[in-house]
């Protein structure tokens, strides 16, 4: 007779294969053999992965885009896309937009030309609305083509030049509001590599290919990205000069003056204000008059002096003390007993040194048919500066037009360079040409004038002429040993450029961490091991004083037997803990919770195996991180008792989700599920549902039509509270083309039922009148897409659809009395599966014995289609949880509020070994599953 077993919870995830005869652990009752497009609830529970909302096409299809969370407060968060040399804003799910400027007209044509006074430039992004007539623009981002100062064109996501020739007429009005963009120093191929850390409004960004660099907020459209300045805040005084009441003598005095602001950062000391031959005020009376220049922002001003010296000057180097601080311009020395405890600042830059920092192109030169420049770096003092040119079509123009080619059509021309036909004759003949794509020389040869395109049947061949010429040197080495900036020279042609000095000694900083009010740069290129921390409440400001003071800024290393790589940092209440490739660190004054300074620093090793550069996550108190050595996801928790941070490996149960793969990125959402979401590097996201005190370490993995490429979360308000929102970039196919987009994983909210629900992938949500064909998903053209429409009388269906070449789909008219579809939520299908683990009751264990599952009872939350089966082939829909059917729990009809409770189905009565299951939702329902209960009938063993 079949007896029931409970599963209770899936709180230890997707197991791994390996522990599949681990059934002496407790955590194999509460794992699965699969959960795909699942994710583990804290509660216990195996929750449907949320489906994603569209947010916006990035402009690469293929190059790697970043996304950085900004949360300056609980209520002003930020998403930022770091694309190539390009950085752009997500708010609360909308990019950034400036204002819109006013559409006057837009033509029919091939392409449309939009009328407008602007100030765009080609390749801007903008998005359209209100315009009448030409709706199907409305709603829609593009870029911007064919410029001038009173129109533009427009290009789609797809790279296509928009025809308005069937789109309709325009009528009236219509805005264009350009996404609000900044220009960055980071490359595509650069982007993994920026580490960061925050204070209120200002991000400190290192990378090690570029001094560290500030980003900094102000309202929703200005923002400021730009090389930090090293040193303090407010400027040292000038005009300085000192008289006297002292008859004169053989004495020498020195004073040095600096500025304070308000926040108490002190400049760097003045020049020497003298005052030579007179008495000697320690044993004459007299006074001394010091005075000086205002500063700007400052807000007092400290002033040194030096131990007299009789029969000469006061050299440079001597030891200056503090004698005072005032407010004016003047300061009245009467003999003051200086400070020597006390001394005035040393200006130090860390990070400056003596090797070419960049290289500026003055002019672009012409290079066809030359061959491709080296260059070279002479003078200044100095040697070993070196670097490559990169030449990219700077100009193209029609030699012979040819015939047979249309407006709109794109032409590889040369070594990756592409042109856009603009124009052409009555034979097709091309009059004009834009460039779509510079193209990118990095050797020789290069191509010789004119070029032809067109070689095929179809057409009259046409020719083009192409300028080449440099746009950039990229610095394979900063030399050393420059006194002022080496000239630039190229081998051939006539480009121009310019050095500049500043490469840091060390290499640049590649660790920003914030830390008792200290900014710690750390791990230089050259001195990886090398930490180097600001003044307190002064980040930028790395000066020091003789004698040494606690609140000096200061260097260290990390000291071990081999060279230990910073990767990371993260502030805790014991410290700073610093990880590296061979070890964790953590740094404080000597115990746990003290502070360091310039005069006391510990630092003690904590474990042995080392990290990778992702950034540590902090969940409440335990520090998460990827291990050196392979994709292992380990803990560390502070152990008062050893007074050491000690851990464990957490990926160990679902270790076939790790093995042979890398994490690339990951990002943690406390609120509401407990969530940290890792991008891994064939583009599958796993989650992770971490929650200590629980002892609930749950993996699962999540797959969409696409690869996902990057995550970030910020806390944001919505409908159901603040929230911790999920942003990633996915890479998909769409009609052909390959393209990346931003989306945004929705919340679970069903509390209007199953209208509520979203579980479809990079979807939209209409919400109107009553309709049955709807539009804006041009970013889905030609694709088939699922989801529920909700009729105004409130029944919700499922329906499919494909997308048309417009961005529009229709769904069939529901039955009378309902009109159309108020709420229609439509993206791409995605399957949730679910596998349960071989069933064991304990001892006398069933292991290997003949198994017969003729039912299941599945308690679930908010569910609704499921599917149930011995096997994924075997799969029957559960009646229980089918709109119309009448539930064998509640005795009721099944209706659109979805089903809590207990939905039982009859299986497939053959015998199996292992006793395993299979659930599947594939159509776009949510489905919470809280426990199963498989009826178990036990036959003899498999011989």
């Amino acid at each position: 007779m079949a007896q029931p077993v409970i599963q209770y919870s899936f709180t230890s995830g997707e197991w791994a294969p390996a522990l599949n005869a681990r059934v002496d652990l407790k955590q194999y009752h509460s794992g699965a053999a699969l959960l795909e497009n699942f994710f583990v609830d804290y509660r216990g529970g195996a929750t449907k992965s949320p489906g994603t909302e569209f947010i916006l096409w990035c402009i690469s299809g293929t190059v790697t885009v970043r996304l950085i969370p900004f949360q300056a407060s609980l209520t002003v968060s930020y998403i930022l896309v770091f694309e190539n040399t390009k950085l752009y804003f997500i708010n609360n799910g909308a990019p950034v937009l400036e204002t819109g400027i006013n559409i006057t007209g837009i033509s029919n044509a091939n392409p449309g030309v939009i009328t407008a006074a602007n100030s765009y430039a080609n390749g801007d992004r903008v998005y359209i609305s209100g315009n009448s007539g030409l709706t199907a623009l409305n709603g829609n981002y593009y870029t911007v083509a064919n410029r001038t100062a009173a129109n533009f064109t427009l290009i789609d996501m797809f790279g296509n030049a928009v025809n308005t020739l069937a789109m309709g007429t325009w009528t009236a009005g219509g805005t264009a509001a350009r996404i609000y963009t900044l220009t960055s120093p980071y490359a595509s191929a650069e982007l993994a590599q920026i580490k960061y850390a925050q204070d209120v409004n200002v991000m400190v960004l290192n990378h090690p290919n570029y001094a560290t660099y500030t980003l900094t907020y102000t309202s929703a459209t200005s923002w400021a990205l730009a090389a930090a300045t090293i040193g303090s805040t407010v400027s040292a005084p000038t005009g300085q000069a000192v008289a006297t009441t002292l008859g004169a003598g053989a004495w020498n005095y020195a004073y040095i003056i600096t500025a304070v602001d308000s926040a108490g950062q002190e400049s760097g000391p003045s020049a020497f204000a003298t005052l030579a031959n007179v008495l000697d005020i320690r044993s004459n009376a007299g006074t001394n008059t010091v005075t000086w220049n205002a500063v700007t922002g400052a807000a007092s001003y400290n002033v040194y002096r030096a131990v007299l010296r009789s029969g000469a000057a006061v050299p440079a180097g001597s030891m200056f003390g503090l004698i005072g601080n005032c407010t004016a311009l003047t300061f009245i020395d009467s003999n003051i007993t200086p400070d020597f405890s006390i001394g005035y600042p040393i200006v130090r830059d860390p990070f400056s040194g003596s090797g070419v920092q960049s290289v500026s192109v003055t002019a672009a030169g012409s290079y066809a048919g030359l061959a491709f420049p080296a260059v070279s770096f002479s003078g200044g003092g100095g040697s070993g500066a070196a670097g490559t040119a990169v030449l990219q079509a700077t100009a193209m123009a029609v030699n012979s037009a040819g015939s047979g080619y249309n407006v709109g059509e794109t032409w590889a021309v040369s070594q990756g360079a592409v042109l856009r036909i603009t124009s052409v004759n009555g034979s097709g003949g091309i009059t004009g040409i834009t460039i779509v794509n510079t193209g990118n020389v990095t050797s020789n040869p290069v191509s010789s004038n004119p070029i032809t395109i067109g070689v095929n049947g179809f057409f009259v061949a046409a020719t083009i002429n192409v300028t080449w010429g440099v746009t950039s040197v990229g610095l394979t080495s900063p030399g050393t040993g420059y006194g002022g900036a080496p000239t630039v020279a190229f081998s051939t042609g006539a480009a121009t450029a310019t050095a500049a000095l500043g490469a840091p000694s060390a290499g640049n900083p590649t660790v920003p961490v914030f830390h008792q009010q200290r900014l710690g740069l750390l791990g230089p290129v050259s001195a990886p091991n090398q930490m180097n921390f600001s003044r307190p409440g002064a980040s930028f400001n790395f000066n020091v004083t003789d004698p040494v003071r606690a609140d000096n800024a200061f260097q260290g290393n990390l000291k071990s037997g081999q060279l230990n790589t910073i990767q990371a940092a993260i502030s805790q209440p014991q410290g700073l803990v610093v990880f590296a490739d061979n070890a964790a660190w953590l740094l404080n004054g000597g115990s746990a919770g003290s502070a360091f300074d310039a005069t006391n620093l510990v630092a003690n090793p904590q474990i042995f195996n080392g990290a990778a550069s992702l950034p540590p996550i902090a969940a409440v108190d335990d520090i998460l991180y990827v291990q050196a050595k392979g994709s292992i996801v380990r803990d560390l928790i502070f152990n008062w008792n050893k007074q050491v941070y000690t851990g464990a490996d957490i990926s160990v149960q679902s270790s076939h989700l790790f093995y042979g793969y890398t994490l690339l990125e990951w990002a943690f959402a406390e609120e509401p599920f407990k969530l940290i979401w890792v991008v891994r590097s064939d583009g599958v996201m796993l989650s992770l549902t971490f929650l200590r005190e629980q002892e609930l370490i749950a993996w699962t993995h999540r797959i969409t039509d696409g690869s996902f490429k990057s995550v970030a979360v910020n806390t944001e308000p919505t409908d159901v509270g603040n929230v911790d929102a999920v942003y990633t970039v996915v890479q998909r196919s769409i009609n052909g083309t390959t393209v990346q987009f931003i989306e945004r994983l929705v919340e679970l909210d069903y509390s209007g039922g199953a209208t509520d629900a979203w579980c479809v992938d990079c979807g939209l949500q209409y919400n109107g009148a009553a309709a049955t064909s709807f539009t804006g998903y041009t970013h889905l053209t030609g694709e088939a897409i699922v989801g529920l429409a909700t009729d105004d009388t409130g029944n919700v269906t499922v329906f499919s659809a494909t997308v048309s070449a417009t961005g529009g789909f229709s769904i069939t008219a529901p039955a009378s009395p309902a009109t159309g579809y108020t709420r229609v939520t439509a993206g791409l299908a995605y399957t949730a599966k679910l596998t349960t683990l071989g069933i064991d009751t304990g001892n006398p264990t069933i292991q290997g014995k003949m198994k017969k599952l003729p039912a299941v009872t599945v308690r679930v939350k908010d569910t609704l289609g499921l599917e149930i089966g011995t096997s994924f082939d075997t799969l029957v829909d559960m009646d229980d949880l089918i709109i119309g059917n009448i539930g064998k729990d509640t005795n009721e009809e099944v209706t659109e509020a979805l089903v809590t409770g207990d939905a039982v189905q009859t299986l497939d009565p053959s015998w199996q070994v292992p006793g395993q299951y299979c659930i599947q939702s594939a159509d776009p329902w949510p489905a919470t599953i809280l426990g199963l209960i498989p009826q178990i009938a036990v036959g003899d063993t498999e011989r």
